[in-house]
């Protein structure tokens, strides 16, 4: 057998055999990766899986190119773009204007993470690179216990993390020192305090007196020592009382900070009853007459030794405004307290004016208070309107004016209908200043043009003429609309379609009219059809007898004729097989007499020969 016999033999075997392998072949690799994507290296980290496909190649890759740096900055990672364009952080200083894919390999299997770390490994990194060195306690730290946000695609991110203490730590101090813990802590042990500037002003109990020269030792006790939650609220807290709790604990009422032997019963601390002020300067036997450490024999409370003097029901506990001792000048807040229990409950801005306005020093001290008028508000007020409302209550401010402020008024649309000029329609929501146009503050509102042409403007110019002067714009319009006008439209009564027109559907505006920038014409428009209309039938009713106008066949219902008189109107029965033949056999739409094209409607006669042709002729024959 010769070769050649031998290799056509061969040839139908191998490619049978090459056959299976592709099949083999084809079988394994669209059972894995060939699933995915037919055209990838590699399957995506598993970071990026969400981008598997051949359809996602240009998410990544640029017109069949590398890694493109903007598609990966601007259409995934805005965030990192943003700190690059600003020269922020690794990747602003380190490797700005490098490829992404330098460190960020990809189709490398899913189980791969898709990062190589400077310096090897994620922990092997230099810090210092990112901006933030890591010193001291910060070494050892790992980096999950300070990178612990995520971006806005749910994924963990080292971004946007501040170098302050308290977005890692816990301030135990709840902001009151600010964020500068260095001040008094460092980064080697938070133990390790530099208290000598710290400033004990900030904190919650400020030292003062005898308490600035204190060691921190006497108060901040133990190993460590502590600084938070240490109780300060009463002096016994800190020091021993050698009254054994019988003058309670309010030391500082008769102690001070200075030293504590300095003892004074200025500041209301004598018990039982105050020495502040008025008792200051009474000698103690004035009250004991029994000996210091006896009771007064009068008692203990104020109306024991004072006459109460007023005439509001204020009780006969004096001590709820005068526990300083002061019967005159008593702090604003106690007169604002009892002040709803006089005559005149305070209200609104009232509640905020000085005490001195109303009661005035410069008055005796009876007209101060309990001759002082207040019946009206001019008692206290000038009326700045200059009397413009004086028949109105006596020119009372309240109808118009509330004590919580002067503007806004509460002088609306029905206390307007009590003027000469009532305000309805239209008017209701026109703003104040449209009319009352003095400047604020607005004082006279008085209005002497109250015409409708002394506020608007006349579009009709002088068609209306006689109408303007018999009553003006009122004539035909009314407040609640301009354009819905009570025009009696009887001259040229409207029926039909006519009567849902929109007027300038008719009254056009003149060239006249447009000249002057004035409105629709409104005198001299044409009554008949053809005015408004357009002939739509060439003027073939018109042009010869008998001369038929629109209404001959037309209604204002609506301009498509419900039924034709075909006998009445046009002289013309149809009958027979005439009756069943549609209009357009025999009124057809041709070119007319005056070139232009119309259904004709007149017919040159009514002979059958015009339409029918002779079956008895010779021809037809």
């Amino acid at each position: 057998m010769s070769l050649w016999g031998t290799r056509r033999e061969l040839r139908p075997r191998l490619v049978r055999q090459l056959a299976w392998v592709v099949v083999l072949f084809g079988v394994g690799f669209f059972s894995t990766t060939a699933r995915a994507q037919l055209l990838s290296p590699g399957p995506l980290s598993q970071a990026h899986a969400s981008l598997e496909g051949d359809q996602h190649c240009s998410d990544c890759h640029s017109a069949g190119k590398r890694v493109s740096n903007e598609l990966c900055t601007n259409k995934c990672h805005s965030d990192l773009g943003a700190r690059i364009a600003a020269g922020a952080g690794l990747h602003g200083k380190e490797y700005r204007g490098q490829p992404c894919e330098k460190c960020h390999g990809e189709h490398h299997g899913t189980s791969l993470r898709n990062v190589r770390w400077p310096g090897g490994t994620q922990q092997a990194f230099e810090h210092a690179q990112a901006g933030w060195p890591l010193q001291n306690a910060h070494k050892g730290v790992a980096c999950e216990k300070c990178h612990t946000r995520t971006n806005a695609r749910g994924a963990r991110t080292f971004l946007g993390l501040a170098q302050t203490c308290t977005p890692c730590h816990k301030d135990p101090h709840t902001g009151r020192f600010g964020n500068a813990c260095t001040s008094c802590h460092d980064d080697v042990k938070w133990g390790n305090l530099k208290l000598d500037a710290f400033d004990h002003g900030k904190a919650r109990y400020p030292l003062r007196g005898a308490h600035i020269k204190t060691p921190c030792a006497k108060c901040h006790m133990g190993q460590p020592p502590k600084y938070v939650n240490l109780p300060f609220g009463n002096c016994t807290d800190c020091h021993k009382d050698p009254h054994s709790g019988k003058l309670g604990t309010a030391c500082a009422t008769c102690h001070n900070e200075e030293a504590w032997k300095k003892v004074s019963f200025a500041n209301t601390a004598h018990p039982g009853v105050s020495l502040a002020n008025g008792h200051a300067p009474l000698s103690c036997a004035t009250c004991h007459d029994k000996g210091n450490k006896a009771a007064p024999s009068k008692g203990s409370t104020c109306s024991s030794c004072h006459q109460n003097t007023h005439k509001a029901p204020f009780g006969t506990n004096c001590a709820t405004c005068h526990a300083t001792i002061r019967w005159m000048g008593l702090p604003r807040n106690i007169g604002l307290s009892a002040h709803v229990r006089t005559a005149y409950p305070l209200t609104g801005k009232h509640v905020e004016t000085n005490c001195a306005s109303c009661h005035k020093p410069q008055l005796a001290r009876n007209v101060r208070y309990r001759q002082l008028k207040f019946g009206q508000c001019l008692d206290c007020h000038e009326d700045t309107h200059k009397g413009e409302f004086a028949s109105a209550k006596q020119g009372e401010c309240a109808p118009c004016h509330a004590t919580a402020g002067f503007r806004p008024t509460l002088f609306g649309t029905s206390a307007h209908s009590q003027t000469k000029f009532a305000l309805d329609g239209a008017h209701v929501s026109v703003a104040c200043l449209g009319c009352h146009t003095d400047p604020r503050p607005r004082v006279s509102l008085h209005v002497s043009k109250q015409a409708c042409a002394d506020c608007h403007q006349n579009p009709h110019g002088t068609q209306f003429a006689a109408e303007m002067k018999a009553g003006g714009c009122a004539q035909c319009h009314i407040t609640a609309s301009w354009d819905r006008a009570k025009f009696d439209h009887s001259t040229w009564p409207l029926t039909g379609v006519h009567a849902t027109a929109q007027c300038e559907s008719c009254h056009h505006p003149t060239p006249e009219d447009k000249k002057t920038g004035r409105g629709a014409s409104y005198r001299g428009v044409p009554r008949n059809c053809g005015g408004c209309h357009d002939d739509v039938h060439v003027a073939q009713f018109r042009s010869k007898a008998p001369i038929y106008e629109c209404d001959k066949c037309h209604s204002t219902k609506a301009f498509k004729i419900p039924s034709f008189d075909h006998a009445a109107i046009a002289g013309y029965p149809l009958t027979g097989d005439h009756a069943k033949v549609t209009c357009d056999k025999c009124h057809l739409n041709e070119k007319l007499v005056n070139g232009k094209m119309a259904i004709r409607y007149r017919l040159p006669s009514k002979e059958c020969s015009d339409c029918h042709k002779n079956p008895h002729s010779a021809a037809a024959r």
